[in-house]
């Protein structure tokens, strides 16, 4: 099964590779492959226009009553452990942040097979939100800094992490463009998100298992080291 999402993700760069992608001068979606894999059938799309539907259905933030219960349970918590939310104006301008892949030092927007391994982030007045494939949960922020203009630091606590750290580096403003760095007690954790206005700037693959979940497609492992020196701000 790896040797055929390999094959696929391949298939993928090289149409993205032939279309001047970006530039309007293809259609609104390319086909890429259609497999079956264990009586699955399952089909890998790149979309073009940023009109498409798809983009829309990763970029919602609204809540479903099964968020509502995830949500409670998290701001039940911090009520619990007399941390109540503070009102706080976020340092930062980008508010909602959503993953992103990279492959062959190019960005991609991904509509995974599974959401339930999906994430992403929310900051407003009152709190930070980790949206999780179990709902959205919120914790308070403790404290934040704006180190400089394309690196900003919170302390968190909350329900799914005590004691947490993150830094937002920003390395291409126009693009929207972000390392998050969280900082734990063994090792940080790094990855990639983009602000979610700026989501429809980059080519969104589509991972569709039409009929039963599937191993994702294989993307690049980020050099982050390299990534946090290229800040176009």
């Amino acid at each position: 099964m790896e040797k055929i999402f390999k094959n696929t993700i391949k298939t993928v760069i090289l149409v993205i590779g032939f279309s001047s992608f970006g530039q309007g001068s293809i259609k609104d979606s390319v086909s890429i492959k259609k497999v079956s894999v264990d009586d699955t059938t399952l089909s890998i799309t790149l979309i073009d226009n940023p009109n498409n539907s798809y983009y829309d259905r990763i970029n919602n933030w609204d809540f479903s009553p099964t968020d509502d219960v995830s949500y409670q349970f998290s701001i039940n918590y911090l009520k619990e452990n007399e941390s109540p939310l503070i009102k706080k104006t976020p340092i930062i301008a980008q508010t909602k942040w959503l993953p992103i892949k990279q492959y062959q030092g190019k960005f991609y927007t991904y509509y995974p097979c599974d959401f339930y391994t999906y994430f992403k982030v929310s900051i407003d007045d009152n709190e930070f939100i980790d949206w999780t494939g179990e709902g959205p949960f919120a914790s308070k922020i403790i404290e934040q800094n704006k180190i400089d203009n394309a690196t900003f630091e919170f302390k968190l606590t909350g329900v799914t992490q005590k004691d947490k750290k993150l830094i937002i580096h920003i390395i291409d403003n126009e693009k929207g463009i972000a390392v998050f760095e969280e900082i734990n007690t063994d090792m940080n954790y790094y990855y990639l998100m983009v602000a979610s206005d700026k989501i429809k700037s980059l080519p969104l693959i589509v991972n569709n298992c039409e009929t039963n979940k599937q191993t994702e497609l294989l993307f690049d492992e980020p050099n982050f080291d390299e990534l946090l020196k290229q800040s176009k701000l």
